[in-house]
């Protein structure tokens, strides 16, 4: 049951005949949509037919929700399940992008579990970067596997505080805060959403995002961009709290040009530019988005350059089979931890990694390659996964739906005769869904145990 003070609150705020109809549209069914990973192309099920979400390209609108579980391709970070209105963050980076030249490093605070994240990584200029931060440990290790998922190599995934961030001075060109909110706009989709509201929560968040907002905000650029972004209606969590950013910053409010015929509302209080998603109006959930540009000038030249030479005290001796996993080793630093662990990073962001790893918690950077164990190399599912895997590195073996299901749960795969002994590349549809290793008379499935599928 929608709560009266939200009711009252939306027909003091909308108008009557509006509210109702908001709280009509908040009765439906929740939208269900895709969103395809445009470096991992390949024959989808037919339950995701349908057409494109009008701002994205890459996406299908579903009628109902199938059992995404069950295909094998959202293992392989083919496609990920995310609202039509959230996917408007490609459409928005797209556009500040365009005024920022060369590589940027974009800062998602508040990222779990990784939609606008992975979004956001499919239009950001070659050689960027993007740093994506949760608070809470559990959904930032639902944002770590969604992120490797998805195949990137130009990601460091954090755990902690926005203040630990905030103490990295104007780092970031771009900086997502898709602030925790009292979430009106997901109440047609978490009975949660609905029973936790009151105007004490809405009062609370707003207590919060101004509180990241303020933490964050030394680690923008001049010039640079931050999207602030929520998932509710009311104008305290929304208009206000932009221009209370407005007033404290002298930050500038940026309208994003979108076509009217998308049905994207916008900002209720004059002198403030926003995307408002209305259910009512809008084929998607709720949502409210912003964007502010920090004063100063943009220096673009030289922007990122790293200062002084490559440390080589760190230098090590990369084993040949390591650099031949990979497409491409120029732009990529290799690095080995105590653990015998070895990533690779690109090169350009190496500085602002030690950076990070100084005031935060790293628990994802770049491609965790292999892992040493005496003699042997074992790749790690994240090279499995990766955008710059070299293929050719590995036999491999196509499975079949059955077997696919049987490997994503962490059941033994018997191997078709001929295949070599060693490290297997397990695929289904094309698309690799992580190692096994052939022993000759079995096979041991590497699939990572807290990723398995546990219910079919």
């Amino acid at each position: 049951m929608i709560p009266t003070g939200f009711i009252e609150e939306m027909r003091l705020a909308l108008g009557p005949e509006e509210a109702e109809r908001l709280c009509r549209a908040l009765e439906e069914e929740p939208t269900v949509a895709v969103r395809l990973n445009p470096a991992k192309l390949c024959d989808l099920p037919p339950e995701l037919a349908g057409e494109p979400v009008e701002w994205h390209g890459m996406s299908r609108r579903l009628a109902t929700r199938p059992s995404f579980t069950l295909m094998p391709q959202l293992h392989a970070g083919a496609f990920y399940v995310q609202d039509p209105s959230s996917m408007i963050i490609a459409r928005v980076v797209s556009a500040l992008v365009a005024e920022l030249p060369g590589p940027v490093r974009m800062l998602d605070a508040c990222a779990a579990p990784g939609g606008k994240t992975t979004a956001a990584i499919d239009v950001l200029p070659e050689g960027s970067l993007m740093i994506s931060n949760e608070y809470d440990s559990r959904r930032a290790s639902v944002l770590a596997e969604n992120v490797q998922k998805w195949g990137s190599p130009h990601v460091v995934v954090t755990q902690g505080d926005t203040a630990g961030l905030g103490s990295l001075k104007e780092a970031f060109d771009i900086v997502l805060v898709d602030a925790p909110c009292s979430g009106e706009g997901m109440m047609r989709k978490d009975n949660a959403a609905r029973e936790q509201w009151s105007p004490g929560l809405v009062r609370q968040c707003s207590e919060l995002q101004r509180e990241i907002v303020d933490n964050l905000w030394p680690s923008l650029r001049p010039g640079g961009y931050m999207i602030y972004a929520t998932c509710t209606f009311n104008l305290e969590e929304n208009e206000r709290r932009v221009e209370s950013i407005m007033e404290e910053y002298a930050a500038r409010s940026i309208a994003v040009e979108l076509p009217q015929e998308w049905g994207i509302g916008s900002s209720r209080v004059s002198g403030v530019h926003a995307l408002r998603f209305m259910p009512h109006i809008t084929r998607g959930e709720g949502l409210f988005m912003s964007v502010l540009r920090k004063s100063g000038k943009y220096e673009a030249e030289g922007k990122h350059k790293s200062s002084g030479k490559r440390h080589t005290k760190n230098k090590v001796t990369v084993p040949d089979c390591l650099r031949a996993w990979i497409d491409s080793t120029d732009d990529f630093e290799f690095r080995r931890n105590s653990e015998g662990e070895w990533i690779v990073f690109p090169s350009e962001h190496i500085q602002l990694l030690h950076k990070i790893e100084s005031c935060t918690r790293v628990i994802h950077a770049g491609l965790p390659l292999a892992v040493e164990k005496g003699k042997d190399m074992i790749p790690s599912h994240a090279l499995a996964l990766s955008r710059i895997l070299n293929r050719e590195a590995f036999p491999s073996v196509e499975l079949d739906e059955r077997q696919a299901l049987d490997y994503l749960r962490k059941e033994a795969v018997t191997l078709p005769a001929g295949i070599p002994r060693g490290y297997v590349l397990a695929s289904y549809a094309g698309m690799p869904l992580g190692f096994m290793k052939n022993l000759g008379n079995r096979s041991n499935n590497l699939y990572p145990s807290f990723w398995r599928i546990r219910h079919l």
